[in-house]
């Protein structure tokens, strides 16, 4: 039991870690008027240090309020407004001290219209130039929400770690296929169903269920590796369609703070959703990989080894149930 601890909260230090290092920050411009707009600028804090940026605009720009700055759980959040006589077409921003960090920034502009332009700011391209005519070809609402799901997926460490769970779970590789496409079905149907508004719930519950999907899994991963049937094994294909429906509502709620282009709804939304499935594809290939290379280093570890990837998961899973319970 020794043994099954330390592994796990070494696994657990490692993804915790990595999580850390994936949350991306959030710049979001919103119009008051056709000349004054809202700054909100938001980083998430990561080893405990609030990081040096600094938003610089072009020399057009005028800085109306002096910026207030707040902490708020482990983010860093500064405010304040600008103004820009000729509007905001054709402004051009820069992230100072973006570039070779570790963190990305989703860049939202709200235009006095409702209309909505975002993009990714990153360590390789740190400064954008907002076109002047303030509405998103469809091509460029295709691209930029394509990337925005499948980097938003590769860093929704819960996600991956529930497709992990089934990918261990799961013998067989048309067995594989199916769980994986149901999965894909149940949270394709509530990430439309919940950005279109036909429902909705509260975030912190579907969070904290989330997290209890995969403390499930775990549980069923450590029965099975201990030679009993489960149910869950033989069907995980109504597992992950029972659980995909809530991490589709997870999916919606990081659309939603994305925010949609008010003329390409439903092209926004095929998008982000299509980045989603890339994003889940390329995780679940790589894993693939990675299991079946290591099959034979595998095969030399004692059989107790087998259950560590269930204790490692499980142990995080229980960790964010409860930081997401603390939060209702």
């Amino acid at each position: 039991m020794l043994r099954y601890l330390i592994a796990s909260l070494c696994l657990l230090a490692s993804f915790v870690s990595v999580a850390d290092d994936f949350r991306p920050a959030s710049l979001t411009i919103q119009a008051i008027d056709q000349s004054q707009y809202e700054v909100l600028w938001k980083v998430p804090i990561k080893n405990n240090k609030a990081p040096a940026f600094a938003i610089i605009f072009d020399d057009q720009t005028i800085q109306k309020s002096p910026i207030r700055t707040r902490s708020l759980g482990s983010a860093y959040i500064q405010s304040w407004k600008i103004s820009r006589a000729h509007g905001i077409g054709g402004l051009t921003l820069t992230i100072e001290g973006l570039k070779g960090s570790s963190y990305e920034a989703i860049l939202r502009i709200i235009t006095p219209d409702g209309n909505l332009l975002s993009t990714v700011l990153n360590t390789e391209n740190d400064q954008y130039a907002v076109p002047t005519t303030l509405t998103m070809a469809k091509f460029d609402v295709f691209s930029n929400y394509t990337i925005l799901g499948f980097e938003h997926i590769l860093i929704g460490l819960d996600h991956l770690l529930f497709v992990l769970a089934l990918i261990l779970l799961v013998v067989g590789w048309k067995k594989l296929i199916w769980t994986i496409t149901f999965f894909t079905l149940a949270h394709s149907i509530t990430l439309a169903s919940v950005t279109l508004n036909w429902f909705t719930l509260p975030g912190p519950p579907v969070e904290a269920i989330i997290a209890l999907s995969i403390v499930f899994l775990a549980r069923e991963l450590i029965y099975v590796y201990r030679g009993n049937d489960s149910i869950t094994a033989r069907y995980p294909w109504i597992v992950a369609f029972t659980f995909g429906l809530l991490h589709g509502m997870g999916f919606a709620g990081a659309l939603g703070d994305i925010g949609l282009p008010q003329n390409e709804v439903l092209l926004a939304l095929l998008s982000f959703n299509i980045g989603v499935e890339l994003g889940q594809l390329t995780f679940v290939c790589a894993m693939l990989v990675v299991i079946t290379a290591a099959k034979k280093w595998l095969s030399l570890l004692p059989k107790w080894s087998q259950q560590v990837p269930a204790y490692g998961i499980g142990t995080l899973a229980s960790f964010w149930l409860i930081e997401r319970l603390m939060l209702f």
